[in-house]
C-alpha cells in the first residue's frame, strides 16, 4: 500500500479542465490511498465531489471524501479489485476567482474527468 498525491495545479474557469500533477491518468495498486490536493494559485476554490462516471468501475472503497479541516479529498483503492481495472471519474470543483479582490468569477461549478488505473503489484 502506498500514498498517491494528486496536486491540482491549475483550473481553467472557461473550460473546466484541470491540470493535474499526473496529467489526469493515475496509476495505483490495490490498497493505495489517493489524496487530491488543491495547489496554491491554481484558481480552484474547492472540490465539491469526486464520483465515478456512469457505467464505470468503482475502484474506491471507501469512496473519496473530504479530509476534515482541509480542502483535500481522499479515497482508498479497493484491495479486492484485479489489476487492469480502470475507473473514469469526475472531479467536481468550484472556481476560486480572480481579480484584485479574488472574487471575479468565484463560485462557478465545473467538472473534469480524469482516469485511475489499477496496476499489478510489483
Amino acid at each position: 500500500m502506498g500514498d498517491i498525491i494528486i496536486t491540482i495545479t491549475k483550473g481553467d474557469p472557461a473550460t473546466g479542465i484541470l491540470t493535474l500533477s499526473d496529467q489526469g491518468i493515475t496509476n495505483v495498486t490495490q490498497g493505495d490511498q489517493v489524496t487530491w490536493v488543491i495547489g496554491p494559485g491554481s484558481g480552484v476554490g474547492s472540490i465539491s465531489g469526486i464520483v465515478e462516471k456512469p457505467n464505470s468501475a468503482d475502484v474506491f472503497s471507501p469512496d473519496p471524501a473530504p479530509v476534515n479541516g482541509t480542502s483535500n479529498w481522499q479515497g482508498t483503492v479497493n484491495p479486492a479489485l484485479p489489476a487492469g481495472t480502470e475507473e473514469l471519474y469526475s472531479i467536481n470543483w468550484v472556481t476560486g476567482g480572480t481579480g484584485w479582490l479574488g472574487k471575479d468569477g468565484a463560485g462557478q461549478p465545473k467538472s473534469y474527468d480524469p482516469i485511475i488505473r489499477i496496476q499489478p503489484k510489483k
